[in-house]
């Protein structure tokens, strides 16, 4: 029962999604456990490393897999990694493996919200994108809602942001940091004046679509 969306924490997870970049050297993929869910994706700081076609092969194959129920994380970052034409083609390239596997999104994305917002409405797909560790002000959050995107706040977030969220849209996630997610969840729970311990099984049930 997934809980925690995102996190780079080791082996095991049992409610957690591993995030597992795929890199040249293969090192972190080639280390997935059947038993594990991941999601497996090209990290936006290291797009200059993925000039080979065969990655994006490597990619599909390995997301191919029943343990992978997600795609990235991926994204866009302006403040870091390669020229913003090679995140696009980079990141285009996990929404089109999204779309053909039926999987979700886990994006990485810094001071990129109306770029994500542009290429969700240009792109128009059918899988749902999630932001991850989101920590802006509420009017981006909101522009990223109104596209179709879920958000998923971790252990530092914008209390103003979650407070104007509908609850149907909010994850939940680790990420690098060392708190517990159930102490994390327990900290949004306090901002939004209510328990979201099962709002977010349940929506992190859906986004991963494993219920319809």
């Amino acid at each position: 029962m997934i809980i925690d969306i995102h996190t780079h924490r080791p082996y095991p997870q049992p409610e957690g999604i591993i995030s597992k970049a795929l890199r040249p050297d293969s090192a972190e993929t080639s280390e997935m456990k059947t038993c594990q869910l991941y999601s497996v994706g090209m990290h936006p700081w290291d797009t200059q490393d993925t000039e080979d076609a065969g990655l994006f092969a490597r990619l599909e194959e390995i997301a191919a897999q029943p343990n992978v129920a997600a795609i990235g994380e991926c994204g866009i970052d302006l403040l870091r990694g390669a020229p913003m034409f090679r995140q696009l083609l980079v990141f285009r390239r996990h929404v089109e493996i999204s779309e053909k596997l039926r999987k979700p999104l886990i994006i990485h994305d810094v001071k990129a919200d109306d770029i994500i917002c542009g290429l969700r409405r240009d792109m128009k797909p059918t899988q749902p994108w999630c932001i991850h560790g989101f920590r802006g002000k509420p009017a981006a959050a909101m522009a990223l809602i109104r596209s179709g995107c879920h958000i998923s706040f971790g252990e530092k977030f914008n209390p103003d942001t979650l407070s104007v969220m509908p609850t149907e849209r909010i994850l939940a996630e680790t990420d690098e940091s060392t708190l517990p997610v159930e102490t994390i969840i327990a900290r949004l729970s306090e901002v939004k004046d209510m328990d979201l311990t099962e709002i977010i099984r349940n929506n992190s049930k859906k986004f991963c679509n494993f219920v319809s």
